[in-house]
């Protein structure tokens, strides 16, 4: 049985060719950041269904396919509200109603919807000014979830 995995969740679609690769880039070492602390890559969602370089699929399989990947593989969804999208509070919400729980890492002083924040999926807001600094804050986050969890295991 495969392990599920943390999932990176921001937008990509209509972003300028300059922001979109910097944004690409971003979500990688946010995906090398959870191999780092949980020993498992993030799934990122551009590597597999990117809406440039993956054009062929159409939007039916692209739903399939993270919405299987969101309410069947995944054990925390990473929210990036970079810009904003059509799609991030969907895969919110599924989360929400798969007992996914979800960390927005967001840029300090970016407005979001109070709707998102006050999803019941979300957990913590980690607020950044660098993408240095959300890393080093997602990975202790990371790493005190992970503690969190074998705790509870050995009591179980």
């Amino acid at each position: 049985m495969l392990s599920k995995v943390a999932y990176v969740c921001g937008p990509l679609t209509e972003l300028n060719a300059e922001l979109a690769q910097e944004v690409r880039d971003f979500y990688e070492k946010i995906g090398d950041a959870c191999r780092e602390i949980t020993g498992v890559r993030a799934f990122i969602p551009h590597e597999h269904f990117d809406p440039v370089k993956h054009a062929n699929f159409t939007a039916q399989q692209v739903d399939d396919a993270e919405r299987d990947q969101v309410c069947n593989k995944t054990s925390l969804l990473i929210v990036v509200p970079i810009a904003p999208s059509w799609g991030g509070g969907i895969e919110v919400e599924m989360a929400n109603q798969s007992g996914v729980p979800v960390i927005i890492l967001c840029e300090n002083g970016k407005k979001i919807s109070r709707l998102l924040k006050g999803n019941p999926a979300v957990k913590t807001i980690l607020e950044y000014h660098t993408q240095d600094e959300a890393i080093l804050k997602l990975k202790y986050a990371l790493d005190q979830m992970k503690w969190c969890t074998s705790l509870l295991k050995q009591n179980l």
